[in-house]
């Protein structure tokens, strides 16, 4: 009989030891918030902007700052749309505020279908931000391109975590690969960004492999009818055609613009370009757009005997840009327009 009695309490505290176990692996699992996983062991970490500085006409000089993250963002303000999209192929979510431009902003459409409901913000434009409507989102972290930089310290009095992302005109590859870097550390995604810059890189050789095959290229934008052409020099939009994907500039002496030369169709005929990209700024009709492009004296072009003027989506090359899954669309976009 007492056999038994010390064999039920032994067989009770086995039971009560096993319960006190549950209880503590269950407290040390990471927070959920709703079904995703948010693991704050990697805080606090700093992160610094993909550059230093820039200058804007607007505000002179204007330095950005690191950005020191006490857990992962769960409140998240983008205001660029390649941001944007870096986050939404890596499976971020917490997006709370994007610029919609009251439904008419330009930009790649798949990002607005997303993030158009009533659930996200409209902030406004992507160079007029209502400042009245970040604040009441009170953002864990606001992040901020270019067009953005005038009102770095303004959005700084909403939260001291503005943190600067966007592309280094003389270096755009690299700051560009730099963004996805940080994105992947912020949000403890970091697998996912290793994979998309490795399938980045590949798609980045097939596009070089295929520059090889010509022997110069010229970029030139349209909007609203007049034409502007674009070098391989650090302050052109677009030099990274030239520099990362692999096309010889047809000239060398353009003049130094983010929004490029005024050209002419002149101009083209004059440099010849073998091959001829044509970014569409006004996103026109592609039937009105070549009706404009194709008149009769780029008819006389070498691009255009040869069938060799590619017409691209301004939403991903100009509104867009600097996103994983932008960026790999623009350069699919060559290798089909040039098969």
């Amino acid at each position: 009989m007492k056999k038994w009695i010390l064999l039920s309490v032994f067989a009770v505290f086995l039971l009560m030891l096993a319960a006190c176990n549950d209880s503590k692996e269950t407290s040390e699992q990471p927070q959920q918030t709703g079904t995703e996983v948010t693991d704050n062991s990697a805080y606090p970490i700093t992160v610094s902007p993909t550059i230093g500085s820039t200058e804007s006409e607007e505000a002179g000089t204007i330095t950005f700052a690191d950005v020191t993250f006490e857990k992962m963002p769960e409140r998240i303000v983008v205001l660029d749309y390649g941001f944007l999209d870096t986050l939404d192929a890596l499976g971020v979510t917490g997006i709370v505020g994007i610029p919609k431009g009251g439904g008419e902003a330009s930009g790649p459409a798949y990002l607005f279908e997303k993030y158009g409901s009533d659930d996200v913000t409209d902030l406004g434009t992507l160079k007029s931000i209502d400042f009245e409507k970040v604040a009441a989102l009170e953002p864990d972290v606001v992040f901020i391109s270019g067009r953005q930089s005038p009102f770095y310290e303004e959005l700084k009095k909403i939260t001291p975590n503005v943190l600067y992302i966007g592309t280094d005109g003389a270096n755009y590859w690299d700051s560009f690969i730099s963004s996805v870097d940080k994105a992947g550390q912020i949000f403890n995604k970091t697998e996912e960004a290793n994979q998309f810059k490795a399938e980045l890189e590949a798609k980045r050789e097939e596009v070089k492999a295929k520059a090889g095959q010509y022997s110069n290229a010229l970029v030139a934008m349209y909007n609203d009818k007049k034409i502007s052409g674009f070098g391989a020099n650090s302050e052109s939009r677009f030099n990274y055609v030239y520099n990362v994907y692999g096309f010889v500039p047809v000239v060398e002496n353009i003049e130094s613009s983010s929004h490029g030369s005024d050209f002419s169709y002149e101009s083209i005929l004059t440099v010849n370009p073998e091959v001829l990209f044509i970014v569409d700024r006004t996103t026109s009709e592609l039937d009105v757009l070549k009706a404009d492009i194709e008149n009769d004296i780029i008819k006389k072009t070498n691009a255009y005997k040869n069938g060799k003027i590619v017409y691209l989506d301004g939403n991903n090359w100009y509104f867009g840009s600097n996103g994983i899954t932008i960026e790999m669309a623009k350069m699919q976009e060559i290798l089909d327009e040039l098969q």
